[in-house]
């Protein structure tokens, strides 16, 4: 398949998809802070905070254009640099952010089903989210972005066995040369031209060895907390009260959405990644369907805050009243 027209037809999804991301989260934000209502606390800025991070994720989704491909035993971010003002070595530092926002996604998740474990259950923990301690909480995943962005730039940015890998075949497949392109990726290992012996490259190895520890560690915090919050819910709304009922309502909403806004990463980011880097690990590059991946992944900013419209009721009234009006 010949796909030396990706980068525009990328650009072009992307730009609605970015369009749309930066709209959603906007209304989004806006309902937050002011429909809202009392109970929320400060859940509310951890909501804000997941929709700041998505149009920021949006914004360099939209400025990168990035092409995610797999050949053979390798997996790679591609930046085309012809149509970018920004020099390579900043376009590479770009990528490498645009890692850490992708690894930032899941953790960003955790969080909050920690707070809402915390809140249904009463833990003493929950002091820790209503005062300075708030900051260290959001700081997880910011580090754990720096982390992959890291990992991305020092342990998988470009090298000379990589890009002679890759030269003929992006030649190829995009019609443009290599030195078009700035990448971050993992070169797995090859077989020797000379002798035909196995060449581990365990630098790369590394790098996703660490990118999928904070991957499973996010995801087991994500179930543990996920399984515990849905349990206790559960016992509350038998027990609730009248009065007390529709507080309980409201947190079994919060969750639900919750639970929803976290899929949609993990079947749109997560799960086409981890498939791809699954295929290389065998020598078995995902090749062209990697464009449906790079799709999914500018998708997912536009998509993530539609479950708090349609199943909060305080967002969903209020954006149903201002449909209503216009």
């Amino acid at each position: 398949m010949n796909l030396y027209d990706l980068p525009q037809y990328l650009h072009i999804f992307n730009n609605c998809a970015s369009s749309l991301a930066v709209f959603f989260n906007s209304v989004l934000i806006y309902l937050i802070l002011t429909k809202s209502p009392k109970q929320l606390g400060v859940y509310k800025y951890l909501m804000v905070f997941i929709s700041v991070f998505e149009i920021f994720y949006s914004i360099l989704e939209v400025s990168l254009v990035p092409i995610h491909y797999s050949y053979r035993s390798s997996v790679a971010v591609l930046i085309s640099t012809s149509d970018k003002l920004f020099s390579r070595k900043f376009l590479l530092i770009l990528n490498s952010f645009y890692w850490g926002f992708f690894g930032s996604s899941l953790a960003i998740f955790g969080v909050h089903f920690i707070y809402r474990y915390l809140v249904i259950s009463g833990n003493p923990l929950l002091r820790t989210f209503q005062s300075w301690k708030f900051i260290l909480w959001l700081l997880i995943p910011v580090v754990i972005g720096f982390i992959w962005a890291l990992t991305g730039i020092y342990l998988c940015g470009p090298t000379e066995e990589f890009t002679e890998f890759m030269r003929n075949h992006v030649k190829e497949v995009f019609n443009n040369p290599i030195e078009q392109y700035e990448y971050l990726g993992a070169f797995m290992y090859e077989r020797s031209k000379k002798d035909d012996s196995l060449l581990i490259y365990w630098g790369p190895i590394a790098g996703i060895i660490i990118m999928s520890i904070t991957v499973m560690v996010s995801f087991i915090v994500i179930i543990v907390s996920g399984i515990k919050c849905y349990l206790r819910i559960k016992r509350l709304m038998r027990n609730a009260s009248t009065t007390s009922s529709r507080s309980q309502a409201l947190q079994a909403q919060l969750f639900n959405a919750l639970v929803v806004q976290t899929m949609i990463p993990m079947l749109l980011l997560h799960t086409p990644v981890s498939l791809k880097f699954g295929f290389a690990i065998f020598d078995a590059g995902l090749g062209s369907y990697c464009f449906i991946m790079s799709m999914t992944i500018a998708l997912y900013p536009a998509i993530d805050p539609l479950p708090n419209f349609f199943i909060i009721s305080p967002y969903r009234k209020a954006a149903y009243g201002k449909f209503r009006k216009s």
